[in-house]
């Protein structure tokens, strides 16, 4: 049955005009059902909500879909065009090409290097022979002590002419190796963010709003779309800190919604966030909502919410202005006040669950 407002303020009529037939300062205590609730504030969802963000800095360079569409998952979104990464990619491919090519032992910068350690081998090779000689011909006093040393010197320049060619080849080879290889990733890299350019949707569902035009310019992490389920949607609610202890998965939410002002919509608590906003000493939780026929949800929708933390029906209450002291009455005829245990409470009322009858006569002193 749909309960609608105009219901709860004839009920609440009802119990203010059973309520002014008694003493203002005496009452007795009386058998009623009683309902807890928590208050909450929070925005309607679709299920499964959420933002689509930009992975990459660009211009819109194409929206493929409007708000209201039905999408499904890996469905093209929008494209984003970024010339400088293009440009990049084409600086890249040079660099690779050239990178390539240095890094064949067959190549232009290689093999000439190559060339000039073959050079320097031969000589070395000359110069150590050459030095051979002459101490053969030393020994013999077929020269003198100049040629000698001469020979040795000319051997040694020509060792180390060979040995530093031959360091420059191996750094060479190495360096044009690494460049190739740091090169190439860079360019697979720029590549693969060229995915990151064409967004796709996560989940299949609805869109329900677009934030850029085509030609703007976003940067990274800047929201785009939202979307979320076609049919089914959810609540997320802001609790005060104080009472986030009373709720519990499950429980029943009764919601009030601007749009619909006459009208009372059910669901019930599916999720309790973990966490307390410090700024706002609040926290979140979600819960379902049930729709009604002729009234559809939209995405953003303000509502205002009771939880039913606890219910009790036929119990023992008394009106909560004659409570003292959070748990204490004063009994007529007594002369100090009487502490009792309470239950469950309301906004009018508080169960008293030991320490009163219920022939027993309550002042308000």
């Amino acid at each position: 049955m749909k309960i609608t407002f105009a219901n709860l303020l004839l009920i609440a009529g009802i119990l203010f005009c059973i309520s002014c037939r008694q003493n203002a300062n005496e009452t007795s205590p009386l058998r009623k059902d009683i309902v807890q609730a928590v208050y909450a504030s929070g925005k309607i969802s679709p299920l499964n909500h959420y933002t689509v963000i930009s992975r990459a800095a660009g211009y819109i360079k194409s929206i493929k879909v409007k708000s209201g569409d039905m999408i499904h998952s890996g469905t093209i979104l929008l494209e984003i065009k970024n010339e400088q990464n293009e440009l990049s990619i084409e600086s890249l491919i040079s660099q690779v090409s050239l990178a390539k090519q240095n890094a064949d032992p067959n190549g232009p910068l290689l093999s000439a290097l190559r060339q000039e350690l073959e050079s320097q081998h031969a000589k070395y090779a000359l110069d150590s022979l050459s030095y051979a000689r002459t101490n053969v011909l030393f020994t013999e006093n077929a020269c003198s002590q100049q040629q000698l040393d001469l020979a040795k010197t000319q051997s040694e320049i020509s060792k180390r002419n060979y040995q530093r060619t031959r360091d420059n080849y191996k750094a060479a080879f190495d360096k044009s190796k690494v460049e190739f290889h740091n090169a190439s990733n860079q360019l697979d890299a720029l590549k693969s963010n060229r995915d990151d350019y064409k967004i796709l949707a996560a989940i299949s569902g609805k869109v329900y709003d677009i934030y850029p035009k085509s030609g703007d310019l976003v940067s990274q992490q800047t929201p785009l779309m939202e979307i979320g389920d076609s049919s089914q949607f959810e609540v997320e609610l802001s609790i005060d800190e104080t009472d986030i202890g009373l709720i519990s998965i499950n429980q029943k939410v009764y919601y009030n919604i601007d749009a619909y002002p006459d009208t009372v919509f059910s669901g019930m608590v599916t999720e309790i966030i973990p966490h307390v906003q410090s700024a706002s000493k609040s926290s979140k939780i979600k819960a379902a909502i049930t729709s009604i026929p002729g009234m559809p949800f939209y995405s953003g929708m303000s509502v205002e919410a009771n939880i039913i933390s606890k219910e009790k029906q036929n119990c023992l209450v008394i009106p909560r202005e004659f409570l003292h002291n959070g748990n204490e009455i004063k009994i007529k005829g007594e002369k100090d006040f009487r502490t009792i245990r309470k239950g469950v409470e309301d906004l009018q009322y508080v169960e008293v669950v030991s320490g009163l009858n219920e022939n027993e006569i309550l002042i308000k002193e």
